[in-house]
């Protein structure tokens, strides 16, 4: 049985927000919907939702705002953005605050489908996989644990950014085998036209981290493993 899911939809606009709520109970068991980022923020730090989706035009405070102070207390929290607009500048800083998608409006019905297809299925399996033990064993007296991302490094806790506990979530997900560029820079960056350069920057500082001979090795610059040994 797949684990109930919720929503905290924000939306100004009533007629829409009431629209939204009704086809998106489809997809989700629980719904709570407001009008204005104050609201939908209050009630945020009183609930655990599994997805965020807030348009962008909001009173008094942009929907934007509402993800940066979101993403802040929970940096692993989806988001979907919403707008009527398709300035470069919200896309872009949308990217830069780590959301799932962009959709604008008027919708595309089908596009709404297949993206709520997509999101609900990567929520479940993530349920499905926090039933299995969350710390992994990378080498003597290494470990990462793929709930709390925590990296603890002979006793100690190294301090890690976000982009790192990504990419290292990423690559113990699929210990002991390749993950292509792409992969890693659409789950990093939400884009695939990252710098290799930047990405190797990023893999460095985590393989300093881990301190063990061949951590993390590079296949002719395609892809990245890394190398658990205690698994």
């Amino acid at each position: 049985m797949s684990e109930p899911l919720s929503l905290l939809l924000v939306e100004d606009d009533i007629s829409l927000k009431e629209e939204l709520s009704i086809f998106l109970s489809d997809f989700f068991d629980t719904i709570d919907a407001f009008g204005s980022a104050e609201e939908a923020y209050e009630h945020y730090l009183t609930s655990i939702y599994d997805l965020i989706i807030t348009d962008i035009e909001l009173p008094n405070q942009n929907g934007l705002s509402l993800v940066e102070k979101i993403k802040k207390k929970n940096p692993s929290q989806l988001v979907i953005v919403i707008s009527a607009y398709k300035e470069v500048d919200y896309f872009l800083k949308s990217i830069d605050l780590g959301i799932f998608c962009f959709l604008t409006k008027p919708f595309d019905s089908q596009l709404l489908i297949n993206t709520m297809i997509k999101v609900t299925n990567q929520l479940h399996r993530q349920y499905t996989k926090n039933d299995a033990p969350s710390v992994v064993i990378l080498d003597k007296g290494i470990s990462f644990d793929l709930k709390t991302k925590c990296l603890h490094v002979k006793g100690t806790l190294q301090e890690l950014t976000t982009k790192e506990e990504l990419l290292l979530a990423l690559l113990v997900k699929n210990a002991n085998t390749f993950v292509r560029n792409e992969q890693l820079c659409q789950e990093i960056w939400q884009s695939d036209e990252v710098n290799n350069s930047t990405l190797r920057a990023l893999v460095k500082r985590v393989r300093d981290k881990l301190g063990y001979e061949a951590c993390i090795v590079n296949l002719k610059n395609r892809g990245y493993k890394l190398t658990a040994h205690g698994l």
